[in-house]
């Protein structure tokens, strides 16, 4: 096993330079059990959090809410955009501050530890403002797992193997999304309460002890914040765990020459000031801001609704959720196997333009039948674009202020989603077959996004993570 010496260092006029030891090590390693396992438990991590809290609203408001009366349709749609929006923002913010400045683990953490006790107040709560507050805090740990979860893999896994990794592992998410919507199926309506109860329990009781006794710290973290004690003893160990199911002896690092910068105060102004990273975050900040607002949330908020105002029962609702993203575990698994053979802005701009037609072809055919198949359909799109977006993201920019590019990107982007869905109360309601919300999904929502990440977007294939996004 090749061992590395301490980081030696220099100071030039861009900051203060390592030779990336440790990120060489890290891009050597072969694919073993060791990063699949990482990588399925935190993309389940995320599964739980974002389908167990995220937008729980959405599941709700038209099975529980309406027909008793809780609140109308307007103060759902402040609701539902309090949760995918002013929550979230709150919470990409402040974890990824704690992710920059003490490791991508306790992030991930606190992420899970918010996700479950902030959401099993919903069962008893009615009022509307009391509904206001909880929507806002339910959805930190939301924000917390979606500012580090691609970060973290992204930097535990080596070129060529990470769009592989990341894609296939995150394929489980699709999985836990089926899981959810069968257990909504099952206890929505009549048992709801027990839903959210349920979602708290997996939540605290199993995924957070798991992850504090298996997940690591991000060595590339450590080094790029001058760690480097630390890193060597986490590399090591991480070696040593790769090795043990590996039959070659590891190969000898190579690129150590690339230089990683080290973290400084106030290193997140280059997003804005580098020429080099700024043209980057404008082009993601519209796309996060556009996607947010329609083919992510945009769509979600009033599926449900819609189906329901075209005669669906709840039972045909969450089914159709849960065969969606039956669907969407095959489209994962055929974006990994082509791996880093096809360029990430490409997948992003066809699935947001699957997604579009999609959507023209329900409002033109709008049956139950029809609305179903599409949805299931758009589905593939939406979460090929949203993950492929997220792994984007984390890859355009270097170690030292990743979690905080994230944060400006990602997290602006939930604006879109707060501002986007508060209007789909009104749009919702405009025009023949809710035309407003279908046109509103479609075109800022799909094909803006598309257009700019394939006009504008980076190449990423292959590419050294440190060579990518220095």
């Amino acid at each position: 096993m090749s061992q590395s010496t301490s980081a030696q260092g220099h100071n030039t006029a861009g900051g203060s330079h390592i030779h990336g030891h440790i990120a060489a090590r890290v891009d050597r390693l072969p694919l073993t059990r060791v990063q699949w396992l990482l990588a399925i438990l935190v993309e389940v991590t995320w599964g739980f959090i974002i389908f167990d809290t995220d937008g729980i609203g959405a599941r709700l408001y038209p099975f529980v809410w309406r027909p008793n009366h809780v609140i109308d349709v307007y103060q759902y749609a402040v609701i539902q955009a309090l949760q995918v929006g002013a929550g979230i923002l709150l919470g990409v913010y402040i974890m990824s501050w704690i992710a920059d400045r003490y490791g991508r683990r306790p992030a991930i953490l606190i992420a899970t530890l918010l996700g479950g006790i902030c959401i099993w107040p919903f069962a008893y709560v009615t009022d509307f403002w009391g509904m206001v507050v909880l929507s806002v805090l339910s959805t930190l740990g939301v924000g917390g797992i979606v500012a580090t979860h691609s970060v973290y893999l992204s930097e535990m896994t080596s070129p060529l193997v990470r769009n592989k990794v990341l894609l296939a592992s995150q394929g489980v998410t699709a999985l836990v999304a089926v899981c959810v919507n069968l257990l909504a199926l099952w206890l929505i309506p009549s048992h709801w309460q027990s839903f959210l109860w349920i979602s708290a329990g997996v939540e605290i009781i199993i995924l957070l002890p798991l992850l504090y006794w298996l997940l690591p710290e991000s060595p590339r973290w450590l080094e790029a914040h001058g760690h480097h004690e630390e890193a060597e003893r986490v590399m090591a160990e991480y070696e040593q765990r790769c090795q043990r199911y590996s039959s070659e002896p590891l190969a000898e690092p190579k690129g150590i020459d690339n230089p990683v910068v080290m973290a400084s105060s106030g290193a997140w102004k280059e997003l804005f000031l580098n020429p080099e990273y700024r043209s980057r975050t404008w082009v993601l900040i519209i796309c996060w801001l556009a996607g947010y607002a329609g083919l992510i949330y945009g769509v979600g908020a009033f599926f449900g609704v819609y189906m329901v105002d075209h005669g669906a029962s709840a039972h045909e609702v969450f089914g159709t959720v849960a065969a969606a993203y039956a669907a969407l575990f095959i489209g994962f698994q055929v974006n990994a196997r082509l791996g880093e053979r096809v360029e990430r802005r490409d997948v992003i701009a066809l699935m947001a333009l699957l997604f579009a037609a999609c959507w023209i072809v329900a409002w033109l055919v709008p049956s139950l039948p029809v609305i179903a198949a599409c949805y299931i359909i758009s589905r593939i799109g939406t979460g090929l674009f949203l993950f492929n977006l997220y792994n984007y993201t984390a890859v355009a920019y270097p170690t030292r202020i990743r979690s905080m590019a994230f944060a400006w990107t990602d997290g602006l982007g939930h604006l879109g989603a707060w501002g986007g869905v508060t209007l789909l109360g009104p749009l919702y309601l405009l025009g023949p077959n809710h035309l407003g919300w279908i046109l509103w999904i479609v075109v800022p929502g799909a094909l803006l996004p598309a257009l700019l990440i394939r006009g504008f977007g980076i190449r990423q294939a292959r590419a050294v993570l440190e060579q990518v996004s220095r």
